[in-house]
């Protein structure tokens, strides 16, 4: 949550000046800077000499070639094509160009095969091997954004939070987590990044996300500490690694609930795990001689169980948020008390409930309808109300999410997209179910 979402003119939060601007399109400065010199990410020095015709080489997939326009920040939708030419250049894993082999000394003129051996029918390869890499690839530049207007506030994070009040944890949060991985038949996605407004104020990420593996059961939790109480950092980290402790050892009871579909012995149960971990919250918080409210903060979760003859997921929830389902292209509500929306539907709850004081607000739900390629959304509201609100931003991100499983480094980039006046931090976890 961010006490400067939506700041008054006079507010805590000034608005951005010209200097902190996003960089337009129509600047020429920008465009004739000369560190556009190495954005056409081709290879130093000269070209190295082709292969012989009949020279042994594996297939090279490469990208779109890329131009400085493309680095510009703009409206989705708006400037090149997202296809392009391909280019010629081999690329390494990390996205660079092959560095260019040393030049091979001249070779000697060939010479008349000798008396009563073969002549050779085919030559080794030369230079460096080509590297194979996904035709989807695409290198990102500057944070993009939807709306007709770019956000005031800075792409990039600028000042480091400093030490407030002795609060040296704060400062040890970093501005960005990224995690993922496989779990069965599903794929995970994570991200947990510091709001604009949080940059430009210098203040630390209050937003958590985690993933953990319990035996056969998949823990994924987001969490959103209040940003009107000074410690709600605490909070938020504080209870999502108090949940995993609480469901580590019960993975194998919560498993046979979920494989069972017992509706109300789950609720009963993950009921009174997040009201001991909202227990022992309370508890850290007392040690560091801070009052529990000001730990305040939001929780969601997600309980996937790795054998795929069990589609059940299980839900809880304490506070606002969002748990969305995408499904050929379309965008579903899945929160089980969501009382917010668009006036076409609900897609997130707006309750404020906060840990560890409303741990008696535990609402649960089964998930019992998954299909493969469906893609499961769990979030904060800080990308859930946008998601609610901005269309194009539904669009963005079901197009890209909808379609295919991005790399870590990719969905970070997707997860960031901005939108004007949504400066909060953000925290999303997806699963992909795998196709059949």
């Amino acid at each position: 949550m961010n006490p400067h979402e939506s700041p008054a003119p006079g507010g805590q939060v000034p608005e951005p000046g010209p200097e902190h601007a996003p960089t337009r399109k129509d600047d020429p400065i920008e465009v004739a800077a000369s560190v556009y010199e190495d954005w056409d990410l081709k290879p130093p020095g000269p070209t190295p000499a082709p292969a012989p015709t009949d020279a042994v080489v594996g297939p090279v997939v490469t990208p779109g070639r890329v131009t400085p326009e493309d680095f510009l920040p703009r409206p989705i939708g708006q400037g090149p094509a997202a296809v392009r030419g391909p280019w010629a250049d081999p690329v390494s894993p990390l996205g660079g160009p092959v560095e260019p082999a040393a030049a091979a000394p001249p070779a000697a003129p060939p010479s008349a095969p000798q008396a009563g051996t073969a002549a050779p029918t085919g030559s080794a390869p030369t230079g460096a091997d080509p590297v194979v890499r996904p035709p989807s690839f695409r290198t990102p530049g500057p944070l993009a954004h939807v709306g007709r207007k770019a956000p005031a506030y800075p792409a990039e994070p600028t000042d480091i939070p400093t030490v407030r009040g002795g609060d040296l944890y704060g400062v040890l949060l970093p501005d960005t987590v990224v995690d993922g991985g496989r779990f069965g038949r599903v794929t995970v996605r994570a991200a947990s990044v510091r709001g604009d407004s949080h940059r430009y104020a210098a203040e630390c990420r209050q937003d958590a996300a985690l993933v953990v593996r319990a035996g056969g059961l998949l823990l994924v939790a987001v969490a959103d500490g209040v940003g009107s109480q000074p410690h709600s950092h605490h909070g938020s980290n504080g209870i999502v690694r108090l949940l995993a402790k609480q469901v580590l050892p019960r993975a194998d009871t919560l498993l046979d609930l979920l494989r069972t579909g017992a509706a109300a012995d789950f609720t009963a149960l993950a009921s009174r795990l997040v009201a001991a971990a909202a227990e022992e919250l309370a508890q850290e918080a007392e040690r560091f001689g801070h009052p529990p409210k000001t730990w305040s903060t939001t929780l969601r979760a997600l309980l996937v169980p790795a054998d795929p003859e069990v589609p059940t997921r299980g839900f809880l929830a304490v506070g606002d948020g969002g748990l969305l389902r995408l499904r050929e292209g379309g965008w579903e509500n899945l929160d089980a008390d969501g009382d917010g929306g668009d006036g076409d539907g609900t897609l997130i709850s707006t309750r404020t409930d906060c840990l560890p004081e409303a741990y008696e607000l535990v609402r649960t739900a089964l998930i019992t309808d998954t299909r493969p390629g469906d893609v499961l959304v769990l979030c904060t509201d800080g990308l859930a109300l946008p998601l609610v609100k901005e269309p194009e931003l539904r669009e963005f991100l079901g197009g890209r999410w909808g379609r295919e499983v991005p790399g870590l480094a990719e969905f970070l980039w997707q997860a960031q997209v901005r939108v004007r006046s949504y400066d909060d931090d953000r925290s999303v976890v997806c699963l992909w179910e795998a196709p059949a």
